[in-house]
């Protein structure tokens, strides 16, 4: 079974290439804004999402933190991809940063490794 990822982004075309890109190794949902992804994720929590960072209404920053304030989708990796650089000192960033415009192959191993179950920290049970 493949993992099953959630794209948001505003841009319909973005959106279609994406889910066109990451179909053969992900079953792909598709939001066109923050809002409609949170309800989406709360409906079927994804294994993974990818976000854009600009968008109307709720942006991915907010999408970021609400996501994370929810118990049920807290530890779901999160990735941005924008054409703007992170803002400095925003703890909603997500997990992984990537700016476009983005290889197909680096966005594909990124969402690989950020799927890997991380090792415990010595002390955890």
């Amino acid at each position: 079974m493949k993992p099953r990822v959630l794209i948001v982004d505003d841009s319909w075309s973005m959106r279609q290439t994406l889910r066109l890109l990451l179909s053969p190794d992900f079953d792909c949902a598709i939001a066109e804004d923050g809002a409609s992804a949170l309800e989406l994720a709360r409906g079927n929590p994804p294994d993974i999402i990818v976000s854009d960072v600009n968008m109307e209404g709720m942006d991915g920053y907010e999408l970021c933190r609400q996501v994370r304030a929810e118990p049920s989708l807290e530890k779901i990796p999160f990735l941005f991809i924008s054409g703007h650089a992170p803002r400095p000192g925003i703890p909603e960033a997500g997990d992984a940063y990537l700016i476009k415009p983005v290889q197909p192959a680096v966005l594909i191993s990124r969402l690989h490794q950020m799927l890997q179950p991380r090792p415990r920290a010595v002390g955890q049970g």
